[in-house]
Order: structure tokens, then C-alpha cells, then sequence
């Protein structure tokens, strides 16, 4: 409701503005437009972005070039995924996959402009190995703020960073998305192996100093590379002892969570709150802000058929009943390659599923089709099959290659 308000209250001034210039409004002045060719999806992002960034308060809307598509909400949803895909991508050299916890961390070799993470930066491009990176702050709030819901998989601590703290000090050399004294647990989330190992550490009952030959200093691994870093001055030289292993875990967990990535969140905090500032956002907890980037976590068809709305079928139709049995009987990757086919978004938005709008609508001129969608509106336009397996046949085909708009 408050970026509602916000959207309204940007859109007033622009209208208010090309009066007092005695120039005719158009529609156009109400929205951020994005215009985009998906073969150079990131940089045709880039420039729109960094051109409209007086807009960024007011409601997206996004076009394909070349697609006779009119976003009514689905396109923007399918921009944001197909956006998120490519910058997550390690050639953009951002974000590093942790494949034992499953979720992202910032790459803390982040030599040059570190602006990507906040707004935009441009360099040398090349097209083989994308180098222009678009703003992953600026993304997630603009998702956020348009209530879209991603697919991010970032560690808890990263909302509460983003809330560290939760409006922007005035003052440019304040310190923000420092995280106070980060624990294990907040480490697990992300190398569970690397936080087994410290607890091993300060457990251990004999020799630390012997038996570990530690020294405060950390190895870490990106991208194939492994990287060494001091703790403290002179680190290198300094043993870890019994004594001072608390200390050295105290460092270790500093330096993964802050220290090594300051920079890069800080730059990603500002592009957040560059869009999402707001008096609603500083009552939230950070699982909250959570919830609102990446949805509701509960897949349950049950409750998505409870709010279903049909049109020219009824519940009780043969096809219908096929319909959801098939559809119940799916693996949970096809579940949600049907939510993308037919909402623009495998997530579950905030409440669950019983909290969305969609409708199965009958065609029945074309009987050997493969089911159609309008993300726009959730509305699935399903033919009416003669048997349930020729139903499961064409909703796998649909749901499987469902990337793109058309028109025939």
C-alpha cells in the first residue's frame, strides 16, 4: 500500500510538471517504461535503468521489441526472472554459488567499479563474456516495490544486513548492512562445511597450536581460485593457539559476513533503498523482507484449486477433475514449471496460494492445442481434451517450453 501511495504521488508530480510547462501529458509519464530486446537483455536493462532513473518510484511496466505483448503485470515478471538468471551467472563475477548450503553470497573479489552493485557500470563489452552489470540492488527493490516476487537465494543474514539499518543514515560515511556480531548459525546457512569445522576448532581438546598449525589468516575459494586473506596485521605470522581461537573464530566470522564484502553490500544496500525507502519498510523483521522478495515457501495446490475460477467449464466437469489429478500427480520441478507458465512467476506470492487470482477458461475451436496462458491475469485457456493422458501430454509440452510471448 505505501509504494502505491508513492507510485501515485510520482506520477501526480510528473503530471503536474508537464502542465506547468503548458506540454501536453501522455500516458507514458504515469509509468518507469522499459523497452527491451531480449538478445541483449542486460544491457538494453542497463541503459533503460540508468536513463530513467528518476522514474524508479513510479509503477513498471516492460515491452519485448519485436513482441506484440501489452504488460499487464506478466511481462514484468518474466524481465525480472529472465534478468536475475543472467546476473547471477558466474561470469558476472558478483555472486558465488554455494552448492552444500544452495544459496548465494557476495564474491569478495570485487576489483573496480563497485557501482554494479548499486546502480549501473559500464565497461568494455563483449557479448561471448558479459561485462556490463546491471544494479542487483536496484533489481531487488524495484521487485519489491512492484511486488514481484523473486527467485533468490540469498542466507537470512542478508535481509537482516539490508535492515543494518533499516532507513539510510544521512551521513555518506556511515557505516550500513553491518551485520553485529555474526553468529555460526549465520555462517552454516552458507558454508555449513567451512562452520563444522570452527566449531571442531573450538572444541578440540588438545593442542591447538601443534596439532592445527592455524595461522589469522582465512583460504577461500572462488570461482575455481583459491584466495588468502589476513585476519589481522601480520597475520600470516601469528599462530592460533587455545587461547585464542575464540578470537580468531570472532575474525573469521567478521571478515566472511562484513568485512570482506563491505564494499560490494554497501553499494547493494544503497541500490535497495534507492527504490524501497519507505515508513512501511522500517516495521518489517528481516523474515519478512524475506518473504516479500521471495514469496511464500508453501507450494499447495489444494489451496490454489479452492480459488480457482473457471470459465466455460465448472468444477465438476470431467476435464477439469483430469486437469487438477494430473497436475497433483507432477513432480515438484513441473509444479512450479506450471505456476511460471501460467502466473510469469514460479513463486508463491506472500500469504500462499490461496491468496492468488486464476482461472481456467475454456476454447473450442482448437481442440488439439497445446494449452495456452495469460500471465497478465493468472488465466489458463485450456482445450477440452478427450482423455486425461492426451491432457498430461500437451500440459508437460506447454509447461516445459514456456519462455516468450506470441501471436498468431
Amino acid at each position: 500500500q505505501d509504494s502505491e501511495q508513492q507510485m501515485i504521488l510520482t506520477a501526480r508530480r510528473s503530471l503536474v510538471a508537464k502542465v506547468a510547462r503548458h506540454q501536453a501529458p501522455q500516458i507514458d509519464i504515469f509509468f518507469l517504461n522499459i523497452h527491451i530486446r531480449r538478445s541483449h537483455l542486460v544491457s538494453d536493462s542497463l541503459n533503460e535503468i540508468a536513463s530513467k532513473q528518476k522514474d524508479l518510484k513510479k509503477k513498471l511496466k516492460v515491452s519485448f521489441v519485436g513482441e506484440p505483448g501489452l504488460d499487464m503485470g506478466g511481462l514484468t515478471k518474466e524481465w525480472f526472472l529472465l534478468l536475475i538468471r543472467q546476473i547471477f551467472h558466474p561470469d558476472y563475477g558478483m555472486f558465488v554459488y554455494h552448492p552444500n548450503s544452495r544459496c548465494y553470497w557476495f564474491s569478495t573479489d570485487q576489483e573496480g567499479n563497485l557501482r554494479e552493485y548499486n546502480l549501473i557500470a559500464c565497461k568494455s563489452y563483449d557479448d561471448s563474456l558479459p561485462s556490463v552489470l546491471v544494479s542487483s540492488g536496484v533489481l531487488m527493490g524495484l521487485a519489491v516495490y512492484n511486488s514481484i516476487i523473486l527467485d533468490l537465494h540469498f542466507p537470512s543474514v542478508c535481509y537482516r544486513k539490508l535492515l543494518s539499518p533499516p532507513v539510510v543514515p544521512p551521513s555518506d560515511s556511515a557505516r550500513v548492512g553491518v551485520v553485529k556480531s555474526p553468529t555460526m548459525e549465520d555462517l552454516a546457512e552458507i558454508m555449513p562445511d567451512v562452520s563444522r569445522g570452527l566449531a571442531e576448532l573450538l572444541a578440540y581438546e588438545g593442542n591447538v597450536e601443534e596439532d592445527m598449525c592455524l595461522t589469522f589468516q582465512v583460504s577461500l575459494e572462488e570461482y575455481g581460485q583459491v584466495k588468502t586473506y589476513k585476519l589481522r596485521e601480520e597475520g600470516e605470522n601469528v599462530p592460533v593457539t587455545n587461547e585464542s581461537r575464540e578470537e580468531y573464530v570472532d575474525l573469521y566470522l567478521d571478515w566472511i559476513l562484513n568485512a570482506a564484502i563491505y564494499e560490494q553490500f554497501r553499494a547493494f544496500y544503497l541500490g535497495f533503498h534507492s527504490v524501497c525507502a519507505s515508513n512501511a519498510l522500517i516495521m518489517l523483521r528481516p523474515e519478512e523482507v524475506e518473504m516479500l522478495v521471495c514469496g511464500s515457501p508453501t507450494l499447495d495446490l489444494n489451496e490454489l484449486r479452492k480459488v480457482t475460477e473457471y470459465d466455460g467449464y465448472k468444477a465438476d466437469d470431467v476435464i477439469i477433475i483430469d486437469f487438477w489429478e494430473v497436475l497433483q500427480s507432477l513432480s515438484d520441478e513441473l509444479k512450479k514449471k506450471f505456476l511460471l507458465f501460467a502466473t510469469g512467476s514460479d513463486r508463491v506470492p506472500v500469504g500462499g496460494m490461496g491468496e492468488m487470482t486464476f482461472k481456467i477458461t475454456r476454447v473450442t475451436n482448437k481442440p488439439d492445442n497445446l494449452p495456452e496462458a495469460h500471465t497478465c491475469f493468472n488465466q489458463l485457456v485450456l482445450p477440452n481434451y478427450s482423455t486425461q493422458e492426451m491432457l498430461r501430454q500437451k500440459l508437460i509440452i506447454a509447461i516445459s517450453n514456456a519462455e516468450g510471448f506470441g501471436l498468431e
